[in-house]
Parts: structure tokens; sequence; C-alpha cells
């Protein structure tokens, strides 16, 4: 019997109503529900019994219900494990989530017949050595992003590429991004929209206080060095995915590059990545517009 993991975000899954439809549905087809305690809780007694601690470590895949945020925490999780995740979108954009609320049966029907492929995204592996001759290794789907801290101080900025000196500028960060996230804050930073199938690593800067401003596209098995200046060091941060920081301190010294496996993702109908792209941003750019006026 495949064991289903299901996690869901309590704020945009009110009583958590979604899950409960996703959980009813997954038994149905006679899947076994892996559930954190306080979902379990949540759906009543009837799924008590499939609660456990540790959902990701005795699962064979994870369904994910939320945004694009919730959706980069698990893949995070599932990383480590290698586990496939499907994405339900309960948020307002969903880019990177495969099904709709609305679509949660059907979805779950063809998932029981085996309609369904695995993608895979290159994730991005970041390093940070520690002046005290420590290191912080994690991992992110999207990006790996060195910002400005709790005050506002300009950040001064030095990229290598496999320890050849690329720039150096002054500004509020950098983004270090693989070609999933390059629709997402690189996309904001006026960085290049890139495939997700592709394999490159894409470095945008943010805000460079300087007269042009580019973005740098290099190969995947390409080395990417960060040093941030010691005077500008205990103000700055390094986020992955928007969902882990870490601040950076004196003679820290950041490392990118590709991550050594893939995160996988389920891939339950055929979805045209320009199709996504209109409908998603171009489309809701449209709509936001328009409610302006």
């Amino acid at each position: 019997m495949q064991k289903i993991g299901v996690v869901s975000n309590r704020e945009k899954d009110e009583g958590f109503a979604y899950a409960k439809v996703l959980a009813d549905a997954l038994i149905k087809t006679g899947k076994e529900l892996l559930l954190p305690p306080e979902l379990a809780e949540a759906l009543g007694e009837d799924y008590r019994r499939f609660g456990k601690e540790d959902v990701f470590a005795n699962c064979d895949m994870v369904v994910c219900l939320g945004g694009d945020g919730t959706f980069l925490k698990a893949a995070g999780m599932a990383y480590y494990r290698e586990l496939p995740i499907l994405g339900i979108n309960l948020g307002s954009l969903g880019f990177l989530t495969e099904i709709d609320k609305d679509g949660i049966e059907d979805a779950v029907r063809e998932l029981a017949k085996g309609n369904f492929r695995i993608e895979e995204r290159m994730a991005l592996k970041a390093v940070i050595s520690r002046g005290d001759g420590t290191k912080v290794t994690d991992v992110a789907l999207n990006d790996a992003v060195i910002s400005r801290g709790a005050f506002s101080r300009i950040l001064h900025i030095e990229i290598y590429i496999n320890d050849i000196l690329v720039d150096t500028f002054p500004g509020d960060g950098l983004i270090v991004s693989s070609p999933t996230g390059s629709t997402a804050y690189s996309l904001s930073a006026g960085g290049p929209i890139v495939e997700p199938d592709a394999k490159l690593i894409i470095l945008t800067p943010i805000c460079p206080h300087i007269m042009h401003s580019r973005s740098y596209i290099t190969a995947a098995d390409r080395t990417i060095k960060i040093l941030v200046e010691k005077e500008s060091q205990n103000e700055a941060m390094l986020t992955l995915d928007g969902q882990r920081g870490y601040r950076l301190g004196e003679r820290d010294i950041i490392e990118v590059k590709k991550a050594e496996k893939p995160i996988r993702l389920i891939r339950i109908y055929s979805r045209n990545f320009y199709d996504i792209l209109r409908n998603k941003i171009y489309d809701r750019a449209k709509d936001l517009r328009e409610n302006e006026i």
C-alpha cells in the first residue's frame, strides 16, 4: 500500500477543509495517509491512526496544500529523502503548484491510476563558510538571496564564478536563482525568464547603486562565491527560498552551486510553461490593472 504524506497550511486551508477533501479521496483509492499530529487531530478520530510525528521519514510521496511558500518549505524537506511532491494551490499565484483546489478529487483519481510523471527540477546548494571554521549547508528550489538586515545600510558585494572575479557593486543584495526561480524574486528584480528545465544559474543584483544593472547567466556546473564587505556583513542575511534565513558574520563566505540531487515534482497534467506564464503572471497583472481602474 502506497503511503502518502499530507501537509497543509492552516492559514490558507481554514478548518483544514480542503485537506479533508483530499484525505477522503485518497482513502477511497486505498492509500495510507501519514498526517502531522495537528492535521490528524483536526480531521477527527477517523484520521488519528494515520498521524506520524515525522511524515517525511515514512511516506512514499508528499501532497502539499497551500501557496508557493508552503510548497517551497515542503519541497526543501522532501529533497533530502528524494520524495516526489505534488502541490495543491490554495493561494493567489500558485506558480509551482500543480492542482487547483477545485480539482482535488479528479487529481487523486489520476494519481491512483498511475497517470502522472515525475519532473526533476534543478536545486541549489548553498554553503556558508563561517569565519570560525564552521559551515552551514542548505538547499533551495528557487533561490539563495543575500540581502540587507534590519538596518538600511548598503551592502558591498563581490561575485566570483569558479574563483574568477565577475563584479563588485554596492546595493541591496544579490539573488542567485535556479531556472525554476527565474519567475520568482529574480523576475521582480529585473532578471530574465528561463524555462524551468534549463541547466543554468542566474545572478541578479537587487537595486544596485550603479549606473548599470544586469543579470549574469552561467552554466549549472559553476560555483558561485559571494563575499560581503566586512563593514556591512553584520547587517547581511542569506535566505533560502524565502523560508530559512541565516545571519552573515565577519569573514563569512557564501558558495552556491547546483545541488547533488534534483527536487522531484509530481505532474499529472500536461502543462506548457509559457501557458502558465501567461495565466499566472501576465493575465494576473492585467487583472490588477483593470481592478485599479
